[in-house]
C-alpha cells in the first residue's frame, strides 16, 4: 500500500515537470548550414515564420486526459521499479527469465535521460497540439481567433515558393481562399442584411483576393516573358476557368456598398483573360470545354 501511494506521488510529480517543461532546448540546436545560399532561404523563411506564429495552445479537455493517462503510466513503470523494495510474490523462472522486460529496457536510468524523455515528450505534445491547431486554422475566416495562424501559414508557404513560377501559383492558391472566405461570409447574410462589421470583413476578403490575384498575374507573366515555357500562362488560363463562375455568381450577391471591390476582382480576371486569348491555341484543352473566354461584364448593374 505504501509502495503504491509512491507510486502515484512520483507519478504526479513527473507529470507536473513535465507540463513545467518548454521545448527551449529545441531552439538551441542550429542545424548544418546548407551548402548553397538558395538552400538557406526557404529555411530561414520557414524559421522566421515559425517563430510569429501565435503559440499552440492545448484544449483543457484533452490535456486533462492525457496527464490522467500519463500519471497512470507511470504509476506502473513506478510500482514495478520498487517491487524489489517491498514483499513479492513468487515467480517462475523458465529460460531467459532473468532478461529484463521491454518496458524496464526502456525505462530511462539517469537523470539527464529522464531529462530527454520528459523533453522529447513535451515537444511531441507540443507538436501534435500545433498540427491540431494548424488544421483546424484552415477553415477559419476574418474575425476568428485563429484567422491569424492560418494567414501566418500561408505566408511561410508564399516565403518557401522558389522563383516567379512557383510564388505566382501560390499567390493565386490564396486569392481561392479569398474568394471562398467571402462566399462564406456572404453565406451569413442569408437571414437578413449584412451589418458593417459583417460588410467589412467580405471587402477585406476581396481586397485580399484582388492583390494576391493581381501579384500571382504578374508573376506568371514575368516567368513566362522570361524563360518563355507555356506553363505560367496555363496556370493564370487554369485560376480563371475554375473560377470565373464562383465570381460571377457571388458577384450579383453583393450589395451596393462593394461595387468598388467587386470592379477590382472582375478587373484582375478581364486582365488574366487577355493575356491568355492570344495563346489559347498552345494550351491543352480540358475535355468538355467551349469556346470563348468566359468573360463576363464587369459593369453589370446590381439586381
Amino acid at each position: 500500500m505504501i509502495a503504491n501511494v509512491s507510486a502515484h506521488r512520483r507519478a504526479n510529480a513527473f507529470a507536473q515537470a513535465l507540463e513545467d517543461q518548454t521545448p527551449q532546448g529545441a531552439a538551441a540546436v542550429q542545424p548544418a548550414e546548407p551548402a548553397d545560399q538558395a538552400d538557406r532561404e526557404p529555411l530561414l523563411a520557414l524559421a522566421n515564420g515559425l517563430g510569429e506564429l501565435p503559440k499552440p495552445q492545448l484544449d483543457p479537455e484533452v490535456k486533462m486526459v492525457q496527464r490522467a493517462q500519463l500519471v497512470a503510466a507511470m504509476e506502473t513503470m513506478f510500482a514495478e521499479g520498487g517491487a524489489s523494495t517491498g514483499a513479492t510474490v513468487p515467480v517462475q523462472r523458465g529460460k531467459g527469465a532473468h532478461r529484463a522486460s521491454p518496458l524496464r529496457k526502456l525505462r530511462p536510468r539517469s537523470r539527464w535521460a529522464k531529462g530527454l524523455t520528459a523533453g522529447g515528450l513535451t515537444v511531441g505534445v507540443a507538436a501534435g497540439a500545433f498540427g491540431g491547431v494548424a488544421a483546424a486554422s484552415s477553415d477559419a475566416l476574418p474575425g476568428d481567433s485563429l484567422y491569424g495562424l492560418k494567414r501566418g501559414m500561408e505566408d511561410i508557404s508564399l516565403g518557401m515558393a522558389k522563383g516567379d513560377a512557383d510564388r505566382g501559383e501560390a499567390y493565386l492558391d490564396q486569392a481561392s481562399t479569398r474568394l471562398s472566405e467571402a462566399r462564406r461570409l456572404m453565406e451569413r447574410g442569408r437571414s437578413g442584411a449584412l451589418d458593417h462589421e459583417s460588410l467589412g470583413a467580405v471587402r477585406r476578403a476581396l481586397n485580399g483576393m484582388s492583390h494576391d490575384a493581381s501579384e500571382g498575374h504578374r508573376l506568371l507573366h514575368s516567368a513566362y516573358q522570361r524563360d518563355g515555357a507555356i506553363g505560367p500562362i496555363q496556370t493564370l488560363d487554369t485560376f480563371s476557368r475554375s473560377h470565373r463562375d464562383a465570381w460571377s455568381s457571388l458577384r450579383d450577391r453583393l450589395p451596393v456598398q462593394l461595387t468598388d471591390v467587386r470592379d477590382e476582382v472582375s478587373s484582375v480576371f478581364d486582365a488574366m483573360e487577355d493575356e491568355v486569348a492570344p495563346l489559347q491555341s498552345l494550351l491543352p484543352r480540358p475535355p468538355g470545354a467551349g469556346k470563348g473566354t468566359g468573360r463576363s461584364d464587369a459593369t453589370t448593374p446590381d439586381t
